[in-house]
C-alpha cells in the first residue's frame, strides 16, 4: 500500500498523466478536424474521402499517444524527466513536418507531463524541461496555424 503525503508527488503525477494524454489526443483530433473539414483559404478542391483520411489520422495520433505516454512518460519518474521533456519538445516541434498525422499536440502533452514530473521531483523546472516546454508551445502554435492554413 502506498502512503500519501501532502506534497503527493507519487500520487499526483499518475492521476495527472492520463488527463494530459486525453487532452493531447483531444487537441490533436480537433486540429485534424479543422485541417480536414474546414477550408478557410479555399485552396482545396474537396475531392472527397476526408472522413477516411481523418479516421486514419486519429488512429495514428492514438498510436503516438500510446508510445509517448506508455513508454516515455510512464517511466519518467525513474529516468531523467527534464531531459525527456526537452527531447519530446524538440520531437514535437519537428513533427510539424507531418502535422496532418496529429503528432505535435500529443507529443507536446507528453513533454508537459515529463516537465511536471521534473518539477514535482525537484521543486522547479530544469533547463531541459524549460526547453521542452518552449518547443512544445511553438509546436502547438505551429500545428494550429498549419491546421487553419492547410
Amino acid at each position: 500500500m502506498t502512503s500519501t503525503t501532502m506534497t503527493g508527488s507519487a500520487t499526483d503525477a499518475p492521476s495527472r498523466t492520463p488527463l494530459l494524454a486525453v487532452l493531447g489526443i483531444a487537441a490533436s483530433a480537433v486540429l485534424m478536424a479543422v485541417g480536414t473539414f474546414w477550408d478557410l483559404t479555399g485552396n482545396e478542391s474537396g475531392e472527397g474521402g476526408e472522413l477516411g483520411a481523418y479516421a486514419v489520422s486519429v488512429g495514428l495520433s492514438l498510436v503516438c499517444a500510446a508510445i509517448v505516454f506508455g513508454l516515455v512518460v510512464r517511466t519518467a519518474e525513474r529516468g531523467n524527466p527534464g531531459r525527456r521533456a526537452g527531447i519530446l519538445g524538440v520531437v514535437s516541434f519537428l513533427s510539424n513536418a507531418v502535422f496532418w498525422a496529429g503528432f505535435p499536440a500529443v507529443i507536446a502533452a507528453g513533454a508537459l507531463a515529463c516537465a511536471l514530473v521534473q518539477k514535482d521531483r525537484s521543486g522547479r523546472f530544469s533547463a531541459g524541461s524549460l526547453v521542452g516546454l518552449g518547443f512544445s508551445a511553438l509546436s502547438v502554435a505551429g500545428a494550429v496555424w498549419l491546421a487553419i492554413a492547410g
